[in-house]
């Protein structure tokens, strides 16, 4: 029944109460669910009338004390001077027994006099909250006055819950009254939010109200005022569970401390809470917890024992004192082990009542850790291993927790694990030589390799490569995972590693497909994989301690390290689009398993490749997400990656302060020992570059040289620094130089990709005389075109348009031009940019491109002026020798291009200046370009 149908029954029972039909009126229901605000009605309508209303509420703590609810009624009364009278019949009711009937009943009525003359003479109604914890005296007293009650005006009325009974006896009652005090229903919410709220918001939250709540009137107005704050500060949708809630449901709770002792077993026990795991944990008679738990399920508090949101079992859990929590937890634990229930929930149990466990509970919490990294629970995998770390282990058994917990502190927060791995290191120091399987060598050097701590890397190593030479399955795949993090993170390191790198064939796309399938494979089809182990029965060579290694979270190291491998191979080779690939899958398989580091090592390697082909918008917010995702710190010698791409993007795209933030980050100066390093010192070359510091740009390029002539790997086209270097040499006005190197890396293009070709030929193409750089711009193009790297063709096709220009071919100029800028817009240049890169043009930065694209339209047809514009008018001989040096030709070489003096050329060259209102070569080549954008004719 609902509150306000009881409201109307409670009138018609007072009513016929004040006709001389007194008795007994029970009004039952749950906590939360109108009791309270009945008995409110009840003293309001019971003052309106003129009768005597005295209240009492029970409380389990005090049923041991005779006459308390006696007492409550009294004090509540205006008479007080009884009270004297209260310490009498509580010293009789002390003494009262089992045998003395006697005594209390004269007890009794003597009680029920002192009542009726506080009344005097009125309608007398004694009202009791929670009569089910009234004192044993106390009761029978009220149930006497109720018994005598028929033909007079006294009205008792007592509430109490759905499960609770007061007494047998009482159905003999000649006038006996009940008031059921249920939960609403769906419509029944629907209405109270209406009442409280409006038509439409009730209409929409109706449902996930009545859900939550249970129907429970008193959590239905705290979810609708959390709805309504929730709606004040923005936000929408549906019911929001708030403070609101959690106060109510917590004022439900707290109002009966049996019901709240078995929410929160409830709340401990979580999703394996029962009726009698329940008993057994507050020591109950079963029938005790399923009577509170079914008056729980009553009032709405939860649903078939459970809790029906997240919040209501915060709520009872946040009741539970620090030691509360820990004894029930730890007692809990003990309930569910011996059920044999999942290891992960036994652990969460443990990690809370936070004592050292035994052997049995490292065997669980062991179980547990594995399970949550496989299903990429890391934090709670973590929890489970530093708790076991804390029990009396053998020496194995603390060196396999401190690995695991190594490796999952690393796979959330590498800086967290860094003193973790030195506790491992030193336990693996004192107890030298130690027997550990290859797969935990391998994992120990790449910890201390991302690290940069290269001393224990050395002593690493010889444990790595110390082995007795057995070519088992397991050695050789931890062998092969070994070489491919030192390959990358310290190469110096390969010159004495045993066996032999990965073959070639390893590395094309067709490999690269398989292990993206691989990536996504169950584990036992990734361990045949990633291990290549192409014979299923080669599986027995692994040793009974390395099984455990077989999960998909420790699988994913093999694959992982491959990955990273064959990404970076297949990125040096040019195949981009599979590398890219391969990384997405690489992504998504740490992603599964809540791995944040392979995530941002992921993200930063497809940044890179994204940032060679000139996709530097993507690039950018691939390396940004990665860089943000770990504390720097973490970050060891592999934050060269992102920072890498971050520079060398927003250097490509004109956004120069932001490329020297990212300069400013600190790094270790180990990383300039790794292939990262190499990436790093490019970008902050041509960082140098765009800000015309070529020297330093140049130092930058021979230091990678150097670094890649001393290591004994070949990393291919990962870092092309001749080229590089090259063109900081055409900066410095060295050509000769420039032409050297451009040759050198030609003579190496038969095994590296058409994009280094194309660079290669567009540097030489500016070292050599004009007469010979077309030609060598066409070749260029045709590479970097098949190669798709659309910056580098840019760049290209740049040049080209400027020799057309130095010859008087202003259509093929501006044809070529146009393509300059769809791909610059392509590459997140933007002509709207304002900070957009100007590209290198020949040693001279050119900022023509900006002001050509701001007021040139693709849709103009070739020699239509600009509306309105006054174009300067330049002779044929005048614009021949401006295009030349604009383009960067000497005087000298102008002369003898055009078979005139070198004083003809200067004194062209000043009226020229004059004409365009300009001071130097820079600005008279953003100003015929222009031209050229806005007319497209050479005759100006």
């Amino acid at each position: 029944m609902g509150l306000t149908d009881c409201q109307s029954e409670l009138r018609d029972v007072l009513g016929t109460a004040a006709k001389g039909n007194g008795g007994l009126l029970q009004v039952i229901g749950g906590p939360g669910v109108g009791k309270t605000t009945l008995l409110r009605n009840l003293k309001e309508q019971a003052a309106a009338s003129g009768a005597v209303c005295l209240t009492a509420s029970g409380f389990a703590d005090d049923a041991a004390i005779p006459f308390n609810i006696v007492e409550q009624l009294i004090r509540s009364s205006a008479a007080t001077g009884v009270l004297d009278v209260v310490a009498r019949w509580r010293a009789a009711g002390e003494r009262y027994a089992e045998a003395e009937h006697d005594l209390l009943r004269s007890l009794v009525r003597e009680i029920s006099d002192v009542l009726h003359r506080i009344a005097g003479g009125r309608q007398l109604i004694l009202a009791v909250d929670d009569a089910e914890h009234a004192d044993y005296p106390s009761l029978m007293c009220l149930l006497h006055i109720a018994r005598h009650a028929s033909g007079t005006r006294t009205l008792v009325v007592m509430t109490r819950g759905q499960t609770h009974h007061l007494c047998t006896r009482i159905h003999s009652f000649h006038h006996l009254y009940k008031i059921d005090i249920g939960t609403l229903p769906e419509s029944g919410v629907g209405r109270l939010l209406e009442r409280h709220g409006d038509a439409d918001l009730a209409d929409r939250i109706r449902v996930s109200c009545h859900a939550i709540s249970g129907g429970n009137p008193r959590l239905v107005k705290a979810l609708l005022r959390d709805h309504l704050k929730a709606a004040r500060d923005g936000a929408g949708g549906d019911v929001t569970v708030g403070a609101e809630f959690q106060e109510a449901y917590q004022r439900c709770l707290l109002s009966h401390q049996a019901l709240l002792q078995v929410a929160q077993a409830l709340a401990v026990l979580g999703p394996y809470g029962s009726r009698w795991r329940v008993a057994s944990l507050l020591e109950y008679g079963e029938e005790r917890a399923s009577r509170a738990m079914d008056l729980l399920n009553s009032a709405g508090l939860l649903e078939d024992g459970r809790f029906r949101h997240p919040a209501a079992r915060s709520v009872a859990l946040e009741t539970l004192a620090a030691e509360d929590r820990a004894r029930l937890s730890a007692k809990a634990a003990e309930l569910l082990y011996a059920d044999g229930a999942d290891p992960i929930a036994v652990a969460e149990l443990l990690v809370i009542a936070d004592k050292t466990p035994d052997q049995k509970g490292v065997a669980v919490l062991w179980q547990a850790a594995q399970k949550n990294l496989d299903e990429g629970c890391t934090e709670e995998a973590i929890a489970s291993l530093r708790l076991a770390d804390r029990a009396d282990l053998s020496r194995r058994e603390h060196m396999d927790i401190l690995m695991a917990l190594v490796g999952a502190l690393w796979s959330s927060n590498p800086a967290a694990a860094e003193p973790e791995l030195d506790r491992l290191l030193a336990a693996i120091r004192a107890e030298f030589p130690v027997d550990i399987p290859e797969q935990y060598q391998c994992f120990l050097l790449f910890m201390v390799l991302w690290f940069g701590r290269y001393g224990d890397a050395e002593a690493t190593f010889k444990w790595s490569s110390g082995g007795d030479g057995a070519d088992t399955a397991s050695s050789m795949a931890a062998l092969r995972v070994t070489r491919q993090w030192v390959t990358f993170l310290k190469p110096m390191l390969i010159h004495d590693f045993p066996g032999q790198d990965v073959p070639d064939g390893e590395v094309d796309g067709l490999w690269a497909a398989n292990l993206e399938h691989g990536l996504q494979l169950s584990v036992d089809e990734l361990g045949m994989e990633i291990g290549h182990l192409q014979d299923p029965r080669q599986m027995a060579d692994f040793s009974p301690d390395a099984m455990h290694l077989l999960s998909p979270s420790n699988h994913f190291w093999f694959a992982y390290a491959y990955a990273c491998r064959i990404v970076w191979s297949l990125a040096a080779r040019g195949e981009s689009e599979a590398a890219d690939r391969l990384c997405g899958a690489l992504f998504t398989a740490a992603d599964k398993l809540n791995m944040k580091t392979p995530c941002a090592v992921a993200l930063s390697m497809r940044a890179y490749i994204r940032c060679r082909h000139g996709d530097f918008t993507t690039a950018i917010d691939l390396a940004g997400t990665a860089l943000r995702s770990l504390p720097p710190r973490g970050w060891g010698v592999a934050i060269g990656l992102p920072l890498s791409v971050l520079v060398a993007a927003h250097t490509a795209i004109g956004r120069l302060e932001e490329a020297q933030r990212y300069l400013h980050y600190w790094v270790p100066k180990e990383m300039f020992d790794s292939v990262v390093g190499l990436e790093y010192l490019r970008a902050r070359g041509q960082y140098c570059l765009a800000t015309n510091r070529p020297y330093a740009a140049l130092n930058d390029f021979m230091v990678s040289g150097m670094l890649i002539d001393q290591w004994p790997v070949d990393f291919g086209d990962l870092a092309p620094w001749r080229i590089d270097a090259a063109e900081a040499y055409l900066r410095v006005q060295e050509p000769t130089e420039a032409k050297k190197l451009a040759l050198e890396e030609l003579k190496l293009s038969p095994d590296r990709p058409l994009r280094t070709r194309g660079r290669a030929l567009r540097i030489l193409a500016m070292a050599e005389d004009p007469d010979k750089r077309r030609l060598l711009l066409y070749q260029s193009a045709k590479c970097l075109r098949e190669q798709g790297d659309r910056y580098e063709l840019a760049r290209t096709l740049w040049d080209l348009s400027q020799d057309y220009l130095s010859t008087g071919e202003t259509q093929q100029a501006r044809t070529t031009w146009h393509e300059v800028q769809r791909l610059m817009d392509e590459c997140g240049m933007s002509a709207q940019h304002e900070s957009r890169r100007e590209l290198v043009v020949d040693g001279d930065e050119s900022s023509g491109s900006s002001q050509l694209s701001e007021h040139a339209e693709d849709d103009e047809a070739p020699g239509a002026p600009a509306e309105g514009a006054e174009q300067p008018v330049l002779s044929e001989a005048e614009w021949r020798v401006a295009t030349l040096a604009a383009s960067g030709v000497t005087n000298r070489q102008i002369a003898k291009s055009l078979y005139i003096t070198v004083s003809t050329v200067e004194q062209h060259l000043t009226r020229i200046y004059r004409k365009l209102s300009v001071g130097n070569r820079q600005e008279l080549s953003r100003r015929l370009w222009l031209l050229v954008g806005a007319t497209g004719v050479s005759s100006c």
